[in-house]
């Protein structure tokens, strides 16, 4: 069973036992370390060029209904860095030639913070914030009557975005769970960022500014690992994700 996954979650709630902490420090701390370093490294040289204006938004009633989800929240940095995953996601998959699917993808972006930012009280049991942002996924989904297979991978994208590091070679995993994960480490962190076109990367900034994300983040990570300190968001920040988002590329 993968730690973080939502199959993992049924059992764990989302906390972390002394196994599954040694595991995923194995698992995680050397790429995620190596990948950090990178992103100072390298630059934004792509030759892959990318429009922000191509980019598909789906227009369905399930994104309407998360995008609303996601401005009740009330939180501008959360909100922008929402749009921004999936800005960077679609980024990735072009200069690794992936495919996805335009709306679950989205989805994912606009909800995998929501329970870290408005926790709601139907999700008190849950000891990590990807679990309660995948139960609200779910309700959305099948309250829109969203097909179950794309409903479950949704959810495993959004329990698995906060592990750090995702294998590629895993066969187990879609692409929609691995751009989620690398699309949001590179708006947190700054991890891949040599994979988006330079002025691609600029406009969407324009459009989705940071507004002191790395404050805000910080003082939301700070929260989630007060609240549920056996969770893998208190495990990476002991690791150094407070000084990871400190450091990034991206500035404040």
């Amino acid at each position: 069973m993968y730690i973080g996954s939502r199959k993992w979650m049924n059992t764990s709630h989302g906390q972390l036992g002394f196994k599954d902490k040694t595991q995923l420090i194995k698992q995680i701390l050397y790429p995620v370390t190596l990948d950090f370093f990178k992103a100072h490294i390298k630059k934004n040289s792509t030759d892959v060029p990318l429009e922000i204006n191509d980019i598909i938004i789906p227009d369905t009633a399930l994104i309407k209904d998360a995008i609303n989800e996601l401005e009740q929240c009330r939180n501008i940095a959360i909100i922008q860095h929402s749009w921004r995953s999936y800005f960077w996601a679609v980024a990735i998959a072009k200069y690794k030639k992936w495919q996805f699917d335009s709306e679950d993808l989205l989805f994912a972006s606009l909800i995998h913070d929501l329970g870290l930012i408005s926790p709601k009280s139907e999700y008190s049991t849950c000891q990590c914030f990807t679990f309660k942002s995948a139960l609200q996924a779910e309700d959305l989904c099948k309250k829109h009557h969203h097909p179950q297979d794309r409903t479950e991978n949704i959810s495993n994208a959004i329990c698995l975005h906060m592990n750090g590091y995702l294998n590629e070679r895993n066969l187990s995993l879609s692409k929609e769970v691995f751009l989620l994960q690398q699309a949001t480490a590179c708006d947190v962190i700054g991890t891949n960022i040599h994979c988006i076109d330079k002025s691609y990367y600029n406009n969407v900034l324009l459009r989705h500014p940071r507004y002191k994300f790395n404050t805000e983040f910080q003082k939301l990570i700070e929260t989630e690992s007060r609240r549920h300190p056996q969770s893998r968001t208190a495990l990476l920040n002991k690791l150094g994700l407070n000084i990871m988002i400190k450091l990034n590329k991206h500035g404040e």
